[in-house]
């Protein structure tokens, strides 16, 4: 609480700045009297909590490359693919001559390194189709077996905030064999467990040379596999037939190391979540590799102390990021959210916005002259007045994390700092009233 209570009595005895002198109520009917009081020193206990792994089946963004980070460590991101069978009915009068195979892949605007550095990126068959036993789902540690030599490579250059899309041709002989098989009406095309039989799908995996991940879309278009023909008659007609992935069996795949970094210890589970104070007074969230926080205030109640009945009037939270650990490689999140447990860690809401309807979304500020104001603000009035007075079980939590889309599809991160000793940290601001009897 750092000095509460003694910046309290400080206060009142002095009638400072921070009393309103005229709330004094009643004076003349009954000997009390009613203060506003402000403070700002309330600790804020913030942990970093990992979890076992998050599901990236079904995503829209899916992620390639490889970076290295010395808070966060070696981090690959490859990508694992079914696709959709597709095909035409050939005209007997017809002939039909290949042209190109064709793989395009549209930016998210999303990355996480040097864009100014080169991506290597190998494809290789899946060994056998993705299946889901047990009704599992894919998670972002999910690994599937594959074909020892890749089918292709290609190498392309980020390209930050802008939706490019990349064309990168697959090999011809597998383009005409393609192209033949829907001639000649083969069989493996008439439904989708046929056609993942033959063609079980792709992974896309990054080399170890990369200094950068990007995000790419996962649509009809991108990520998608054309077949681009000619069909002869007097005339030569361009046409194409899309491959596209089946989403619901395909995700993001994470490879991670952290050693000799500051989250090397870190083991899953909300269990084993590591406080600021036992890390350099830091706490860590990012999204995909599964880091988030949890949010306590242990010494709330020594308010209670301050007069013989104190009433919660506004209570903001400030969370401080670390100065020039985010920049344009290391993306802040522009949305996180605050949701509220039980004292078993079960989710039981969001914290809302004063209406009661709108989830806050943590309100970023950027200090984008010197960096050193930049932080996170969160009205937690309600939350700091339900708690206000309550222990042990009936004490409830904070856990602080991007949102879902975002954790299973972004790698936006931030460090938050927890230094009482350094001016900007996270920190609960309290406006209150106290009411004392004479």
């Amino acid at each position: 609480m750092k000095k509460l209570l003694y910046s309290l009595i400080a206060m009142l005895t002095a009638f400072c700045a921070c009393q309103d002198e005229n709330s004094k109520l009643g004076q003349s009917l009954v000997d009390s009297s009613f203060y506003n009081v402000y403070a700002d020193t309330c600790t804020v206990d913030i942990s970093t909590i990992l979890m076992d792994s998050i599901e990236t089946r079904g995503d829209t963004i899916c992620q390639l490359g490889r970076y290295r980070d010395d808070s966060w460590g070696e981090v690959s991101a490859a990508y694992y693919a079914e696709y959709s069978t597709n095909s035409f009915t050939p005209n007997e009068d017809y002939s039909y001559s290949f042209d190109s195979l064709v793989l395009r892949m549209t930016h998210t605007g999303h990355f996480w390194g040097d864009t100014l550095t080169q991506q290597r990126i190998s494809v290789y068959r899946l060994k056998q189709p993705i299946i889901l036993e047990d009704d599992d789902d894919l998670y972002n540690n999910t690994v599937l077996p594959t074909e020892s030599t890749p089918l292709f490579s290609f190498t392309f250059s980020p390209r930050p905030g802008r939706k490019k899309e990349l064309e990168i041709r697959l090999p011809d002989e597998l383009g005409k064999e393609l192209l033949n098989d829907l001639i000649n009406e083969e069989e493996y095309f008439d439904t989708q467990d046929k056609f993942k039989e033959k063609f079980p799908g792709l992974a896309f995996i990054a080399e170890n040379s990369g200094e950068c991940i990007t995000g790419f879309m996962v649509n009809d278009s991108s990520m998608a596999i054309t077949l681009h023909y000619q069909e002869i008659t007097n005339l030569r007609t361009e046409k194409e037939l899309a491959f596209t992935v089946n989403k619901d069996y395909a995700y993001t795949s994470l490879r991670t190391d952290r050693t000799g970094t500051p989250l090397a210890t870190m083991t899953s589970g909300i269990e084993n979540l590591i406080h600021s104070n036992n890390m350099n007074m830091r706490a860590y969230m990012q999204g995909l590799t599964g880091f988030y926080n949890q949010i306590e205030f242990p010494h709330l109640n020594n308010l209670l102390d301050a007069g013989d009945i104190v009433s919660i009037e506004k209570a903001t939270l400030y969370l401080y990021p670390l100065s020039q650990s985010y920049n344009k490689i290391n993306q802040l999140p522009e949305d996180i959210r605050l949701y509220i447990t039980d004292e078993n860690n079960v989710l039981e809401d969001y914290v809302y916005g004063s209406d009661g309807v709108t989830v806050q979304t943590g309100n970023l500020t950027v200090d984008d002259m010197f960096w050193r104001d930049t932080y996170y603000s969160f009205d937690v009035t309600e939350f700091i007045r339900n708690n206000f007075g309550t222990w042990g079980i009936r004490r409830q939590k904070l856990l602080l994390g991007l949102p879902d889309n975002e954790m299973a599809t972004t790698f936006n991160q931030i460090i938050f700092t927890n230094d009482p000793s350094q001016e900007r940290q996270c920190r609960l601001d309290i406006r209150f009233k106290i009411y004392n009897e004479q």
